[in-house]
């Protein structure tokens, strides 16, 4: 996964940020996603987010009304985790994956990032390598047969912009990923092979208004037997880190995530 930012190049589309680079398998983590969902659900919700303290790491489900991290009418389950806490403090599931693919793929999400931020021309202002963390938002969405509601406007995720500074994908995406356009359209995103990525919440603020927090949301699929996951990565800052937007007084990284948190 060793990669120059010099040897990648990035467009930019409709607030999508496309690269050259080829996706990279998912099969590792998937596979440790996997398992911890086959445990039992007492096993699952002892790691509700509750018992992380603050951000978004930690486990939410379908039904569930305390979630940060989905409205309780989405249809799936996610697990997240970040460079916040020691790997010790998540599920023994995702071992293998903090062992053999975590470090790797901080180093190339962080080059992509100052790859971006590089190609837009926008200052370093938040200090990207000290004062930006990584989460990474595990997404599972069971078949749609087995539910008898959807999500809002008939979706599987309900529309929502992202937290972070940048949300990147480095194992792809599908077909059922969606964002609105300047004039309110809703796209599909076409299933990649290299990859993409796009502004979230952070961006819009740190560049006040310049680049927009890209909408988005997954729409239902066409055959309810399908399941689906997927793995976004977000920058964002850590939580003691203080924040200067332009215009307005320093805040901690903490306060900023209960700010966006009141878009909702």
């Amino acid at each position: 996964m060793d990669l120059a930012s010099e040897d990648m190049s990035i467009s930019m589309e409709d607030g999508i940020f496309r690269t050259d680079i080829p996706v990279f398998s998912d099969h590792l983590l998937k596979v440790c996603f996997q398992s911890f969902l086959a445990q039992e659900d007492s096993y699952r919700k002892s790691h509700l987010q509750k018992e992380y303290g603050f951000a978004f790491d930690g486990y939410s489900y379908f039904g569930q009304k305390d979630s940060s991290n989905q409205a309780y009418n989405d249809l799936l389950e996610t697990f997240v985790f970040s460079n916040f806490f020691p790997v010790e403090k998540y599920p023994t599931e995702f071992a293998s994956f903090f062992k053999n693919e975590w470090a790797c793929l901080l180093k190339l999400i962080s080059a992509i990032e100052n790859r971006i931020l590089s190609t837009l021309q926008i200052p370093d202002l938040l200090g990207i390598h000290s004062n930006i963390g990584h989460m990474v938002s595990c997404n599972y969405y069971p078949a749609q047969k087995q539910f008898d509601y959807t999500a809002a406007e008939n979706t599987r995720l309900s529309a929502h912009s992202d937290v972070s500074l940048l949300t990147i994908f480095p194992f792809g995406i599908d077909g059922d990923l969606q964002y609105q356009t300047p004039c309110g359209l809703w796209k599909s995103i076409s299933k990649t092979d290299e990859i993409i990525g796009f502004s979230g919440y952070l961006m819009e603020r740190v560049t006040s208004g310049k680049f927009k927090a890209l909408n988005h949301r997954v729409k239902l699929s066409e055959n309810r037997n399908t399941e689906r996951f997927s793995f976004a990565f977000f920058s964002l800052p850590f939580p003691e880190t203080s924040l200067i937007f332009p215009g307005h007084d320093p805040i901690s990284g903490k306060e900023y995530f209960e700010q966006y948190l009141n878009l909702f």
